[in-house]
Protein backbone atom coordinates (compact mmCIF):
# COMPACT_ATOMS: atom_id res chain seq x y z
CA UNK A 1 0.00 0.00 0.00
CA UNK A 2 1.19 3.51 -0.78
CA UNK A 3 2.42 5.50 2.21
CA UNK A 4 1.84 9.03 3.45
CA UNK A 5 4.40 10.18 6.00
CA UNK A 6 3.46 12.45 8.87
CA UNK A 7 5.84 15.31 9.60
CA UNK A 8 7.24 13.60 12.70
CA UNK A 9 8.45 10.71 10.52
CA UNK A 10 10.34 13.13 8.28
CA UNK A 11 12.05 14.53 11.34
CA UNK A 12 13.29 11.04 12.29
CA UNK A 13 14.51 10.45 8.74
CA UNK A 14 16.48 13.69 8.65
CA UNK A 15 18.01 13.07 12.08
CA UNK A 16 19.08 9.51 11.31
CA UNK A 17 22.60 8.44 10.40
CA UNK A 18 21.27 5.71 8.10
CA UNK A 19 18.98 7.47 5.63
CA UNK A 20 18.57 4.45 3.34
CA UNK A 21 18.10 2.05 6.28
CA UNK A 22 15.32 4.08 7.82
CA UNK A 23 13.54 4.33 4.46
CA UNK A 24 13.75 0.51 4.05
CA UNK A 25 12.42 0.08 7.62
CA UNK A 26 9.47 2.37 6.96
CA UNK A 27 8.82 1.07 3.46
CA UNK A 28 9.97 -2.56 3.13
CA UNK A 29 7.70 -3.10 0.10
CA UNK A 30 9.26 -0.14 -1.73
CA UNK A 31 5.79 1.36 -2.22
CA UNK A 32 5.44 4.92 -3.47
CA UNK A 33 5.86 7.44 -0.67
CA UNK A 34 3.70 10.54 -0.56
CA UNK A 35 4.00 13.70 1.45
CA UNK A 36 1.51 16.49 1.91
CA UNK A 37 2.77 19.92 1.02
CA UNK A 38 1.63 20.77 4.56
CA UNK A 39 4.32 18.44 5.94
CA UNK A 40 6.90 19.96 3.62
CA UNK A 41 6.03 23.41 4.96
CA UNK A 42 6.07 22.20 8.58
CA UNK A 43 9.49 20.53 8.29
CA UNK A 44 11.03 23.48 6.43
CA UNK A 45 9.71 25.84 9.08
CA UNK A 46 11.21 23.60 11.77
CA UNK A 47 14.54 23.65 9.93
CA UNK A 48 14.54 27.45 9.83
CA UNK A 49 13.46 27.87 13.45
CA UNK A 50 16.15 25.46 14.64
CA UNK A 51 18.83 26.79 12.29
CA UNK A 52 19.66 23.40 10.79
CA UNK A 53 23.13 23.08 9.34
CA UNK A 54 23.95 22.33 5.73
CA UNK A 55 24.24 18.56 6.28
CA UNK A 56 20.76 18.18 7.76
CA UNK A 57 19.23 20.51 5.15
CA UNK A 58 20.92 18.48 2.39
CA UNK A 59 19.46 15.25 3.80
CA UNK A 60 16.04 16.91 3.89
CA UNK A 61 16.35 18.15 0.30
CA UNK A 62 17.48 14.71 -0.89
CA UNK A 63 14.54 13.09 0.88
CA UNK A 64 12.05 15.59 -0.57
CA UNK A 65 13.42 14.87 -4.05
CA UNK A 66 12.59 11.17 -3.62
CA UNK A 67 8.94 11.45 -2.56
CA UNK A 68 5.72 12.52 -4.22
CA UNK A 69 4.63 15.84 -2.75
CA UNK A 70 0.92 16.52 -3.15
CA UNK A 71 -0.51 20.01 -3.07
CA UNK A 72 -3.77 20.99 -1.41
CA UNK A 73 -6.61 21.69 -3.78
CA UNK A 74 -10.40 21.83 -3.93
CA UNK A 75 -10.74 18.03 -3.94
CA UNK A 76 -9.72 17.94 -0.25
CA UNK A 77 -12.49 20.19 1.01
CA UNK A 78 -15.31 17.66 1.46
CA UNK A 79 -13.19 14.97 3.10
CA UNK A 80 -11.61 17.62 5.36
CA UNK A 81 -15.11 18.61 6.51
CA UNK A 82 -16.09 14.94 7.01
CA UNK A 83 -13.01 14.18 9.12
CA UNK A 84 -13.28 17.38 11.16
CA UNK A 85 -16.97 16.76 11.94
CA UNK A 86 -16.25 13.10 12.73
CA UNK A 87 -13.42 14.09 15.08
CA UNK A 88 -15.86 16.35 16.93
CA UNK A 89 -18.45 13.51 17.03
CA UNK A 90 -20.78 15.69 14.96
CA UNK A 91 -20.76 13.94 11.59
CA UNK A 92 -24.35 12.95 10.71
CA UNK A 93 -23.05 10.13 8.49
CA UNK A 94 -21.99 8.17 11.60
CA UNK A 95 -24.32 6.64 14.16
CA UNK A 96 -21.52 5.64 16.50
CA UNK A 97 -17.91 6.50 17.14
CA UNK A 98 -14.97 4.48 18.42
CA UNK A 99 -14.10 7.19 20.94
CA UNK A 100 -16.03 8.85 23.78
CA UNK A 101 -15.03 12.50 23.64
CA UNK A 102 -14.31 14.86 20.73
CA UNK A 103 -10.79 14.86 19.31
CA UNK A 104 -9.45 18.33 18.59
CA UNK A 105 -7.13 17.94 15.63
CA UNK A 106 -4.69 20.59 14.52
CA UNK A 107 -5.57 22.10 11.16
CA UNK A 108 -2.36 20.82 9.56
CA UNK A 109 -3.17 17.30 10.78
CA UNK A 110 -6.64 17.63 9.26
CA UNK A 111 -5.11 18.45 5.87
CA UNK A 112 -2.71 15.51 6.17
CA UNK A 113 -5.56 13.19 7.17
CA UNK A 114 -7.65 14.47 4.27
CA UNK A 115 -4.93 13.58 1.79
CA UNK A 116 -4.57 10.12 3.30
CA UNK A 117 -8.31 9.52 3.03
CA UNK A 118 -8.66 11.05 -0.42
CA UNK A 119 -5.90 8.93 -1.97
CA UNK A 120 -6.37 5.82 0.24
CA UNK A 121 -2.85 6.09 1.61
CA UNK A 122 -1.55 4.39 4.76
CA UNK A 123 -0.51 7.17 7.14
CA UNK A 124 2.75 6.52 8.99
CA UNK A 125 3.18 8.51 12.21
CA UNK A 126 4.71 8.35 15.68
CA UNK A 127 1.92 10.15 17.50
CA UNK A 128 -1.69 9.44 18.47
CA UNK A 129 -3.29 12.36 16.64
CA UNK A 130 -4.81 10.10 13.97
CA UNK A 131 -5.70 7.03 16.07
CA UNK A 132 -9.44 7.71 16.06
CA UNK A 133 -9.43 7.78 12.24
CA UNK A 134 -7.71 4.40 11.84
CA UNK A 135 -9.73 2.02 9.67
CA UNK A 136 -12.54 4.56 9.45
CA UNK A 137 -11.12 6.96 6.85
CA UNK A 138 -7.71 5.35 6.22
CA UNK A 139 -5.18 3.00 7.77
CA UNK A 140 -2.73 4.35 10.35
CA UNK A 141 0.63 2.70 10.93
CA UNK A 142 1.96 3.92 14.24
CA UNK A 143 5.71 3.62 14.70
CA UNK A 144 7.26 4.02 18.13
CA UNK A 145 10.07 6.52 18.47
CA UNK A 146 12.12 3.70 20.03
CA UNK A 147 11.84 1.77 16.74
CA UNK A 148 14.16 4.37 15.23
CA UNK A 149 16.95 3.94 17.77
CA UNK A 150 19.02 1.61 15.56
CA UNK A 151 19.25 4.37 12.93
CA UNK A 152 20.83 6.97 15.23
Amino acid sequence: MNLLLDTNIILHIVRSRDFEGIIRFLNPDDSPIFLSIVSEAEIKSLALRNNWGINRRTILDNFLDQVNIVEINQSYVNIYAEIDAYSQRLNPSFDSYGFDTPRNMGKNDLWIASLSALLSLRLVTTDSDFDHLNNVFFEVRKVSSSDFQTFF
